[in-house]
């Protein structure tokens, strides 16, 4: 038996111990998920891309902006639901300015349209799935190098909302309890070259996830009960973004797992201070007195939430 998991974890304050986000949160393009399954780049376009050249590409997520009292937030893309129709009226209502700043080869669905970046690919950018929640001002694409670019970006966009800002697809929207589809957001800049699976991924059979988009061809939709037990096999779990509930259910299948004898070896890996590091647990770690004490099936009254929290006390982490 050479089976093993590899997870993603969530991090859940411990009391009186609330988590910052290092530097490095805001020098990335994408989330961590994004940049294990693509590389530090994350040219989302070019692997959602139809077209097989090495030309650099860019996404336009058809999303929603939403005004606070003093920032600007962008929804959830998933939110939306735009439906077929949405997107076509949208988008000739907008074919002039697209082909002035983009030119007419694009490639168009619902959620997003895929472009040639042209000048554009000297812009530093984040996907939606990082940057959404947040104050955009951060998030904004930026110059990398030719001055202009993000200013030119800008304007594209402005155009875009104010044709957009009455438009009878959006007051349709709004009528029935929508959020409008209001602007555009730049992301996922890159070329085929780019894509860049991180090492980790290398010897993975099945890559568990949430994320909308179909990053890897071994990505299937997150659910403890497609863990197998087949020889061999290497599955890893993105439950980053799992609620306690969801990820303390995902342990206390994988122990019952480890326990059985049905895979051999458990990765725990987070990143921290900028660097990744990973914790390994074996059949043999669940024999060390500790160990033996909090997972021992002989105490009725136990929790597994408290598994979860006594255990990750007590990791010792080891930078990859």
């Amino acid at each position: 038996m050479s089976t093993k998991i590899s997870f993603l974890i969530p991090e859940f304050p411990q009391p009186e111990v609330s988590l910052e986000v290092d530097d490095s949160f805001y020098e990335q393009k994408g989330t961590l998920e994004e940049i294990l399954l693509l590389g530090e780049d994350v040219p989302v376009a070019a692997k959602l891309s139809q077209k097989t050249d090495s030309h650099a590409r860019i996404c336009l997520e058809l999303v929603h902006l939403h005004a606070t009292r003093d920032h600007i937030v962008l929804m959830d893309p998933r939110m939306m639901r735009v439906k077929p129709e949405e997107e076509l009226s949208l988008r000739q209502s907008v074919t002039e300015t697209l082909q002035h700043f983009l030119g007419d080869q694009g490639q168009f669905s619902s959620e997003r349209w895929i472009y040639p970046a042209g000048p554009f690919s000297a812009l530093k950018t984040h996907t939606p799935r990082h940057a959404m929640g947040l104050n955009v001002d951060i998030w904004m694409p930026k110059d990398l190098g030719t001055p202009g670019l993000a200013k030119k970006w800008r304007q594209l966009q402005n155009e875009i909302q104010m044709i957009w800002h009455d438009h009878p697809v959006n007051e349709a929207r709004q009528a029935s309890g929508q959020l409008s589809i209001n602007s555009v957001w730049l992301y996922g800049v890159g070329q085929s070259g780019m894509i860049q699976p991180h090492p980790i991924l290398d010897d993975v059979t099945k890559i568990h996830s949430q994320h909308p988009l179909q990053l890897d061809h071994r990505m299937v939709a997150l659910d403890v009960t497609q863990l197998s037990s087949r020889a061999n096999e290497h599955h890893f779990v993105f439950a980053q973004d799992l609620s306690l509930n969801d990820w303390v259910s995902l342990w206390t299948k994988s122990i019952t797992l480890l326990e059985e004898n049905n895979i051999e070896i458990i990765h725990l890996l987070r990143k921290y201070q900028g660097q990744l590091q990973w914790h390994a647990l074996t059949k043999a770690s669940l024999k060390m007195s500790m160990w033996r004490k909090l997972f021992s099936s002989r105490n009725p009254i136990k929790s597994k939430f408290n598994d979860w929290m006594e255990y990750s006390k007590n990791l010792h982490w080891t930078s990859l």
